[in-house]
């Protein structure tokens, strides 16, 4: 392939990356709105939702054009970006609050499930101690 059909190239997964990240951000953002989480929680999540799309960039980039960066590559990711906020973002944003809800949804019933099977753990363990507590003291020997 000619060296400007590999760049067209680049440039169009790149753009299609781009799109994919601004509904990764939208979907993290409707859904950081519906769970109304406090603010330190929120500087964790929002780190780690930077940590994840910069290795998504980055290996989508290797992927795409072996990691090569050039300014086309940050246009095509800027671009797509700009597409997906300027042209899908209103239209897909009942439906991700739907996904949202459903997931905040399955996250509080897996948090309350973890949190009962914890109790439980936590009071069998509070009853074997007694147990061992209430055990005779060990025979000595001859005195």
């Amino acid at each position: 392939m000619s060296g400007i059909l590999l760049q067209l190239k680049s440039f169009i997964l790149t753009l299609i990356m781009g799109i994919l990240a601004g509904l990764i951000f939208h979907f993290y953002q409707v859904t950081i709105r519906r769970a109304g989480i406090g603010r330190i929680l929120l500087y964790m999540l929002d780190f780690f939702l930077w940590l994840i799309m910069i290795c998504l960039v980055f290996l989508s980039l290797l992927l795409i054009n072996q990691g090569e960066m050039r300014v086309y590559v940050f246009i095509a990711l800027l671009l797509g970006i700009l597409i997906y906020i300027r042209v899908f973002a209103s239209r897909l944003e009942d439906f991700m609050s739907r996904i949202a809800r459903v997931l905040l949804f399955l996250l509080s019933n897996l948090h309350k499930r973890l949190k009962n099977f914890l109790y439980i753990i936590k009071k069998r363990l509070m009853v074997m101690s007694k147990k061992r507590n209430g055990d005779p003291p060990e025979n000595q020997g001859p005195e």
